[in-house]
Parts: C-alpha cells; sequence; structure tokens
C-alpha cells in the first residue's frame, strides 16, 4: 500500500506536467535574472584590446578589465518587474501542480501564468534583438529568453489540458459541449 501511494505522487496528470513545465521555467528565469545580460560591446571590446597592446607596447602599468557586465536587475528598470512577476507566475503554477493531487488547476490562474509567460517573452525577444544601448549580449538573456518561453508554453499547453478535460467531462455528463447548441 505504501509503494502504491509513492507511485502515485510521482504521477502527474497532462495538465500538472504542463504547470511543473512552466514552474520549473519560472526558477530557471528567476535565477538567469542574477546572471550577465548585458556586457561589453564587440566594438568596446576591440578598443579595451588595442589599449592593453599599447600599454604594453610603451611598458605601462597594465590596465584593471573593467566589469561591465549587467543582470537583468540591473540593466532594467521597470521590465525587471515584470520578469519577476512572470517567473512568481510559473513557480505558482508549479507549486500548485504539486500541491494538488489528481485536480485541476484553476482556468484563470493557469491564463494569466500564460500571458506573463507570453509577454516576458516578448520582452526578453526585443532586448536580444535590440540590446540596450550599445551593449553586447551575455548568456543570461538567452537563458532568461528560454526560460520565459518555457513559462508561457506550460501555461498554455495547462490550458489546454484544462479545456480537454472539460469537454471530456462534458461528454461523460451528456452535456453538449457550449456553442454547439442548434437552435431550431
Amino acid at each position: 500500500m505504501a509503494e502504491a501511494r509513492s507511485r502515485r505522487t510521482l504521477e502527474f496528470a497532462p495538465q500538472q506536467r504542463a504547470d511543473l513545465v512552466a514552474g520549473v521555467a519560472g526558477v530557471v528565469l528567476l535565477l538567469s535574472m542574477f546572471l550577465p545580460w548585458f556586457g561589453l560591446s564587440e566594438a568596446a571590446e576591440q578598443a579595451l584590446q588595442e589599449a592593453e597592446e599599447v600599454t604594453e607596447r610603451f611598458q605601462g602599468q597594465p590596465l584593471d578589465e573593467p566589469d561591465v557586465t549587467e543582470n537583468a536587475w540591473q540593466a532594467f528598470t521597470f521590465v525587471d518587474l515584470i520578469l519577476f512577476v512572470a517567473a512568481l507566475g510559473g513557480i505558482r503554477a508549479g507549486v500548485a501542480a504539486v500541491a494538488r493531487q489528481g485536480g485541476r488547476s484553476p482556468i484563470g490562474a493557469t491564463a494569466v501564468t500564460a500571458g506573463l509567460g507570453a509577454i516576458a517573452a516578448l520582452l526578453v525577444l526585443y532586448r536580444v534583438i535590440n540590446p540596450i544601448g550599445e551593449a553586447g549580449r551575455e548568456y543570461g538573456i538567452f537563458i532568461g529568453l528560454i526560460a520565459a518561453i518555457g513559462i508561457a508554453a506550460g501555461g498554455w499547453l495547462s490550458l489546454e489540458q484544462g479545456e480537454q478535460g472539460d469537454r471530456g467531462r462534458d461528454r461523460e455528463r451528456g452535456a453538449e459541449p457550449l456553442g454547439s447548441r442548434r437552435d431550431a
């Protein structure tokens, strides 16, 4: 009996798996916000390298390489808060998936998770395409983009699974799906 219980806790319904995807992606997005997102552009790196060569040639003091990388918290003023809320929405979905046993997540919360993930993904994608100022892109922004897409995808898949579950329950009860009734 204990073996059956432990097996049940490891099995998740399709909607719960989608919520878990959003949850893991939320944790990854939150962690990626502390990684470097922006750094020196290629032109700035080349100028720094030329300055080092000139310093070596004239036997000057070696240059201290400045740390000009910025994480999401440092680079953004408002977008970081949106990313943070999206990450929390994803994490909420994952925690809810683990907490509920066979139940489904509320459609409103799932829709909010999908929407926040989509907004976060679009904001990060915009900064991948058009970085702040002359900054170069660092690995953190790409991890953040993948995580934001994961939150949106997990939320969307959870919505889809929830709708399929509603249709299946309606069929079992003999009810017609909404919008399929024909007035005579």
